[in-house]
């Protein structure tokens, strides 16, 4: 998708006077870790005068249940620079501090973690599932039936649609799939700009992202927890249930390319799990985390230039062409 996660990243620039100034227990699914694959990220930033104050932050890769993280190599350029990482809740976030570059200075962040990453595997017995009680959810699975960003999942328009798929006597796994039919049923695949939910099922149409958080809405209005979960070019959405021994499973479903319900390729490294960021520095929530870069003072006759690593990717490719 063309503006894929982390397609928004930022530089932040404000014209100033001859300068650009600033700007609970889980169940493993029953699938291998990966032997693991080398993931590099970083940037790169030209500058044609002197800055100070330079601050970068991006999300990296860490540690989920089905997900280990291991940073194995990193390339600081200046020297001067500070490295460090900032835990948020449901990522993790490095910030480097540059406080002086000359003119006509490059620097240069790399980093290169080892990623195990556990394949996508359905339940094994799904219509034994159960969804938890709101009372039983402790306070970082409750979030995820309230609204976040571009999930107006309170929105009358969302909890009428819930509504209209509630299906008498089903089970969950037969629920929430009507959820995930509807999202197939009335929203086409197109690239386009950020909507949300809302605009998704007003406009049928959106990507990864707009059928992920009208997926994700739904759920919320159904008093299903629900999350989107991000990786480099893509995302899509998993629920929480339980197993028939109380243990929790989330399960995870790919939104794009015709897979199998409860089915999904990814096995690129999860950079973040949720919805709903707070940032450092930022008022709002935020939808996902970026990756942004702040000059405080910059006296070259050119904008800087900065290039991130990775570029951006892809999603999977369809079930039915494989």
């Amino acid at each position: 998708m063309a503006k894929c996660l982390l397609h928004a990243a930022v530089l932040v620039l404000a014209i100033c006077p001859n300068a650009w100034g600033q700007f609970g227990a889980i169940e493993t699914p029953p699938t291998k870790l990966t032997d693991g694959e080398s993931y590099e990220t970083g940037f790169t930033l030209q500058v044609s005068g002197p800055a100070l104050g330079v601050t970068a932050t991006f999300p990296v890769p860490s540690n989920w249940e089905d997900q280990q993280v291991e940073l194995v190599h990193q390339e600081i350029h200046p020297a001067g620079a500070n490295l460090r990482f900032v835990d948020l809740d449901g990522t993790r976030q490095a910030r480097v501090d540059l406080p002086r570059l000359l003119a006509r200075d490059t620097a240069k962040v790399l980093l290169r973690f080892q990623v195990h990453r556990q394949g996508v595997a359905p339940p094994s017995e799904p219509e034994q599932l159960t969804l938890p009680a709101s009372k039983d959810l402790d306070r970082d699975q409750r979030k995820y039936l309230l609204p976040s960003p571009f999930i107006e999942s309170r929105d009358a328009k969302i909890t009428n649609a819930t509504s209209s798929l509630a299906i008498p006597d089903a089970t969950p796994w037969e629920q929430v799939k009507a959820y995930y039919d509807f999202v197939h049923q009335n929203v086409t695949y197109e690239n386009g700009p950020m909507m949300g939910a809302v605009a998704a099922l007003d406009k049928g149409r959106g990507d990864c992202e707009e059928m992920t958080t009208l997926f994700v809405a739904l759920c919320r209005a159904g008093e299903v927890p629900a999350r989107t979960v991000w990786v480099p070019g893509h995302c899509y959405p998993e629920f929480l249930t339980k197993t028939k021994d109380g243990t929790d499973r989330w399960v995870a479903v790919e939104m794009t390319g015709n897979f199998e319900y409860g089915q999904s390729p990814e096995k690129r490294p999860i950079l973040q799990k949720g919805d709903n960021f707070r940032i450092p520095g930022s008022r709002r929530p935020q939808h996902y985390v970026k990756q942004e870069l702040a000059i405080r003072d910059y006296k070259g006759n050119t904008p800087p230039v900065v290039t991130w690593m990775p570029p951006p990717g892809k999603e999977p490719p369809r079930a039915d062409t494989n």
